[in-house]
């Protein structure tokens, strides 16, 4: 029984951590530098990694949207 528990809490674990882009790991790092960032926690960079893929996704969205038209302007990143 206890095996079985176990395994559950394991898996809700794993379906509930974060989830973050490895291929940002260049970008993420470059982002930080650029801009200065540091973070108290690796907690507290986790979050801040979220937030920033979330916000890229946006950017390039709307960017891509822009060179075909649809918007009149493009965005980029800032801190």
């Amino acid at each position: 029984m206890k095996i079985i528990f176990a395994l559950c809490l394991l898996i809700v674990i794993v379906y509930c951590a974060p989830i973050v882009d490895e291929q940002l790991n260049d970008s993420w790092t470059l982002f930080k530098r650029v801009y200065k960032k540091g973070y108290a926690s690796n907690d507290e960079e986790s979050v801040r990694r979220i937030i920033w893929e979330k916000n890229l996704a946006k950017i390039r969205k709307h960017n891509l949207e822009a060179d075909i038209g649809l918007h009149k302007y493009r965005m980029g990143m800032n801190h």
